[in-house]
């Protein structure tokens, strides 16, 4: 009976101490779910952003400051006399200049030279009858009378055309005399299938599309050129990109949008994602944890049903021992226990043994390095602590998997170790974050041994060829009365320094 009440309040105890385990492994999964949801939004979102602001600048924004450049170069160049010959059909140098320009840029395909009583000369030459150059959509108005304009999408009446393959974008200038008195006008039809071929190679995140459409929404750059002019965004994502960059929900075509606009011309430059291949990339990890802690609630239930069963066998068991109850083989259990422990005490000793080598890395370990510079103090010796920490290692294992982080850290400690050892020591400090210390006072020797470090990994090519890898590093020199913490202060410190100016840097701490 004594026996029984002794294991009714054990497993009542323990019963307790479950349940209270329970709570906190119930908050920390709640925590992290919320946590990992809310970054892979955070993710998404910045990856998009910083997509298309990237694509937008070198496929469309390096082509405008070419235009930009081409028209002031004309503006310094052209004079009211050039262009009345050009007018007048008489070869002069103002014909082979544009000539050369419209042959050899790409992005332009014909142009247009007027005076202001709108007599024209194009090249390639066209005539056409009651056509006003000042009464074109492309003319610039009075409120855009100086600088470049860009006009809308409009059938250009010169291509002979009126359907949509007829449309074309012109970029125009006024020109003005010494006196700032206008004297004409200068226009360049764009070629947008051509300017377009920038977009073909773009791999767009999440299987999205990359566009640039116009004030009135029509489709001007697409990597798929029979879209352009063809197709037209919704009006409302012209409206809502009323910054210079930034992304919002359709709601009515469930797709995520990411913009960055311009200012002249009026362009806005999309990146278009599915809302299921966005939710598909957001919800992966959480659905993940939650079957992870689904799992590790079932065996922990089992767990603790098994754990009722055999305390209370063995309390039972250890009591009849403790008092001289010898029955059924009892006893001989009871040396299995013992043995078993016994053994458990030896593994425990060798496991010690080895503890100072990290099981992935195979460099030192915290405990290792600690004690190490224990030593290097309380000897007085003079030494030099590197504290490195690998860049971006977090969006790493969010990338491409843990399992490619893990190679990673292999992969850094071992190029380490081949340059560093065996004359000084790399410990893993945690994490992503290795250290050195450097016994002695050769600080230019220990800086190229951590360059060399630093350029070899940048320069390795992996299999994921978007991935780079590289470390920050702050170094730090011990002086005396100094204690392992503020070393280790001083070192990440610089450390912070060289993670806040760009990273893959190395920076000394100031003594």
């Amino acid at each position: 009976m004594e026996v029984s009440k002794k294991s009714g309040t054990v497993n009542r105890l323990l019963t307790v101490l479950f349940v209270v385990m329970l709570i906190p492994f119930m908050m920390v999964s709640i925590w992290s779910f919320e946590h990992i949801h809310k970054d892979n939004i955070d993710f998404f979102d910045e990856n998009l952003i910083r997509f298309t602001h990237n694509t937008a600048m070198e496929s469309v924004n390096h082509q405008l400051e070419e235009i930009d450049i081409v028209f002031q170069i004309l503006n310094s160049r052209m004079t009211y006399e050039g262009t009345q010959e050009f007018i007048n059909e008489e070869k002069g140098g103002l014909h082979s200049i544009i000539a050369s320009i419209v042959n050899t840029l790409s992005f332009f395909d014909a142009a247009v030279i007027s005076d202001i009583n709108n007599n024209y000369r194009t090249y390639p030459d066209v005539k056409e009858k009651d056509y006003f150059p000042s009464k074109r959509p492309w003319y610039p108005s009075i409120k855009n009378q100086k600088g470049i304009h860009y006009s809308e999408p409009y059938p250009d009446i010169l291509a002979g055309s009126g359907d949509p393959e007829g449309r074309t974008i012109t970029v125009s200038m006024n020109l003005f005399n010494e006196e700032l008195q206008k004297y004409g006008n200068i226009g360049f039809d764009l070629d947008m299938d051509t300017m377009s071929s920038a977009l073909k190679n773009v791999v767009v995140p999440f299987d999205g599309k990359f566009l640039v459409a116009s004030k009135d929404g029509s489709v001007i750059m697409n990597a798929n050129i029979k879209d352009i002019f063809r197709k037209r965004v919704p009006l409302r994502w012209i409206e809502n990109s009323v910054d210079l960059e930034g992304h919002f929900y359709d709601r009515e075509t469930n797709k995520y949008i990411y913009y960055r606009s311009f200012t002249e011309p009026y362009w806005v430059a999309f990146t278009v994602v599915d809302k299921e291949k966005h939710n598909e990339f957001i919800d992966e990890a959480p659905r993940a944890l939650i079957y992870i802690i689904t799992v590790c609630l079932i065996i922990y239930i089992i767990l603790l049903c098994l754990c009722r069963v055999y305390i209370r066998e063995i309390i039972s068991r250890l009591y009849m021992g403790v008092n001289g109850i010898n029955y059924d083989g009892q006893t001989q259990d009871l040396e299995k226990i013992y043995t078993k422990i016994k053994n458990s005490h030896i593994e425990l000793k060798e496991i010690r043994r080895v503890s100072g080598e990290d099981a992935l890395t195979g460099i030192g370990t915290r405990r290792k390095f600690d004690d190490r510079m224990a030593e290097l103090i309380n000897s007085h010796s003079p030494f030099y602590l590197a504290i490195l920490d690998l860049d971006n290692f977090k969006r790493i294992n969010d990338t491409f998997g843990h399992a490619v982080g893990d190679s990673v850290l292999k992969y850094v400690s071992k190029t380490g170790k081949a340059i560093i050892e065996p004359d000084y020591d790399i410990y893993r400090f945690g994490g992503e974050e290795l250290v050195v210390l450097f016994h002695g006072g050769e600080y230019d020797v220990y800086f190229d041994l951590l360059e060399t470090w630093r350029k070899t990994i940048c320069q390795r090519q992996w299999r994921e060829t978007v991935l780079n890898v590289s470390f920050s590093c702050g170094i730090a020199r011990w002086q005396p009365g100094e204690s392992a913490q503020d070393i280790i202060t001083k070192a990440d410190k610089a450390l912070y320094e060289a993670k806040h100016s760009g990273k893959n840097a190395i920076y000394t701490a100031n003594d």
